[in-house]
């Protein structure tokens, strides 16, 4: 059973300024013999669509690291995600952006392959992530070729002391996404 929420909001502000923003929340649970959901109905975060400072599928779940650095898609039951983006022209068919994404998923169940990656509500927003970035876009009216470069700069992964990496960012830490079509 998988229920997914999006909301999406677009305000004009000048011109052709715009305040873009979606809220999205989405749940699944599986039920008669299965102990997890399939996975193309799991969840995921990261990626051009969602959280830009990340890689495709390479956020969460919750607080997990990846210690040994080992090729595993993370997917997750519950994800709750937040961007915010202000689209701007720049010249003729070049536009740009400047976003924020927050969020993460999470796992009903403690999962052995997902250490710290079980849903809590006590502790979930310790838990989110965030990201900030540029974007630049290539408008050809019938289609739009665009890239984002975002930093993170809330990593659940760290210790919970070391999760804001604002101080400790370096060029190296920025990641390109590159998209057809605007991500929400």
């Amino acid at each position: 059973l998988r229920f997914a929420f999006d909301f999406r909001y677009f305000k004009y502000v000048k011109g052709e300024n715009q305040i873009a923003t979606r809220f999205m929340l989405g749940v699944g649970v599986p039920f008669g013999n299965s102990n997890d959901m399939p996975f193309e109905k799991s969840f995921y975060a990261g990626g051009s669509n969602g959280m830009r400072g990340w890689q495709f599928r390479d956020l969460g779940p919750g607080t997990f690291n990846n210690p040994d650095n080992l090729n595993i898609e993370r997917i997750g039951d519950i994800q709750l995600e937040f961007n915010l983006e202000y689209r701007f022209p720049i010249y003729s068919i070049f536009k740009g952006a400047i976003f924020t994404d927050i969020g993460n998923i999470w796992t009903m169940r403690d999962n052995e392959s997902f250490a710290g990656g079980k849903f809590n509500f006590n502790t979930f927003y310790k838990q989110l992530a965030a990201d900030a970035g540029l974007g630049i876009r290539l408008d050809i009216s019938f289609l739009l070729i665009r890239v984002d470069a975002a930093l993170p700069i809330v990593n659940p992964e760290y210790p919970e002391g070391e999760r804001w990496r604002i101080g400790k960012l370096q060029f190296n830490d920025f990641i390109l996404n590159f998209g057809i079509g605007y991500p929400f």
